[in-house]
């Protein structure tokens, strides 16, 4: 079985830009209070399960996922320059940016986040997630 947030995250890992300014600061789901924000952090959401969109003989032979990737810093351009870095590595694994997202200064945490949308259907055949 494969695992769409796994290789989701191990490209952003390798990406150059991503790794230098959040190394150890990516995470699922939502980023821990207690961690590291002193740096720019990104934390990967699936807003969906995984859900079948074409069907033939009674068989499900593609599946679409729906992920928000939040990139949090207290340097506003550091994090434009983290989020554009998630597009080019979101389009590269065949994911297309959505309408909706967040791009926000909180006054209570002192943090810029610019979250984004992204939506990929796979190739037929290509269900074993």
């Amino acid at each position: 079985m494969k695992d769409m947030l796994e290789i989701v995250y191990e490209a952003m890992c390798r990406n150059e830009i991503i790794s230098h300014l959040c190394s150890d600061r990516i995470k699922f789901y939502i980023y821990p209070e207690t961690a590291d924000t002193s740096k720019p952090f990104l934390t990967i959401r699936p807003l969906s399960p995984p859900q079948s969109t074409s069907y033939g003989s009674d068989k499900s032979l593609g599946c679409q996922f729906y992920y928000q990737i939040d990139v949090q810093s207290y340097d506003r351009k550091e994090c434009k320059e983290v989020q554009q870095a998630v597009k080019k590595v979101m389009y590269k694994l065949g994911f297309v940016q959505q309408a909706g997202g967040l791009d926000e200064y909180f006054e209570e945490t002192k943090r810029f986040v610019d979250a984004r949308r992204y939506l990929k259907t796979t190739d037929l055949y290509d269900t074993d997630y």
